[in-house]
C-alpha cells in the first residue's frame, strides 16, 4: 500500500464569484473527488482558497 499527495494549484480569472469560501471549496472538493474511481481508494481531498480582487 501506498499514499499519493499531489498538489494541483487552480487559477480562475473573472467576475467576482458570488459563491462565499465555504460553498466555493466544496464545490471543488465534490467535483474534483468525480474524478476518481472508487474502486482504487477514496481520496481526501483539501482545499485552500485564497481571493484577491484584480484591478
Amino acid at each position: 500500500m501506498e499514499e499519493h499527495v499531489i498538489t494541483v494549484k487552480i487559477r480562475t480569472k473573472g467576475e467576482e464569484c458570488e459563491l462565499d469560501d465555504g460553498q466555493i471549496k466544496e464545490w471543488y472538493e465534490k467535483n474534483i473527488s468525480k474524478l476518481f474511481d472508487p474502486e482504487y481508494g477514496t481520496p481526501e481531498i483539501t482545499v485552500e482558497l485564497e481571493r484577491r480582487k484584480l484591478s
